[in-house]
């Protein structure tokens, strides 16, 4: 059985390259390109494991959703790395502390070398 992931991210492009790249490593990829696109997805318990969620949203913000996720019941345990081109100071880290599971710069890491953090991220998760 694959993995699924869920990528909430509204750049048409960089949605595109890491589906492309999970895909190729043999994972379930759907796209949300806004935050209530991603809630509507995950209705119906289609559940994925891990979600990668910029933070740059229209209407709602990443950091909303976040918060939606974390405090309902269905959805409280999945993977969630902050996925942004955003570098945050150190206050806007705290709102991530405790609730997100990564939290990533996109210049910094490869398609690839995503796969391979987002997997070790999901096994150590799975291990505790």
């Amino acid at each position: 059985m694959s993995k699924k992931l869920l990528i909430v991210d509204d750049s048409w492009g960089c949605s595109d390259l890491y589906r492309l790249r999970f895909e190729y490593a043999n994972w379930e990829v759907a796209i949300a390109y806004s935050a209530e696109e991603a809630i509507e997805k995950m209705k119906n318990n289609n559940l994925p494991d891990v979600i990668l969620l910029d933070l740059m949203l229209p209407k709602m913000q990443g950091d909303e959703l976040l918060e939606i996720i974390r405090t309902d019941q269905r959805t409280k345990d999945i993977v969630v790395i902050v996925l942004t081109a955003l570098s945050l100071n150190p206050i806007d880290q705290e709102k991530f502390e405790g609730k997100a599971d990564d939290y990533i710069l996109k210049i910094d890491i490869l398609p690839e070398q995503l796969v391979n953090r987002v997997n070790e991220i999901l096994k150590k998760k799975q291990l505790n």
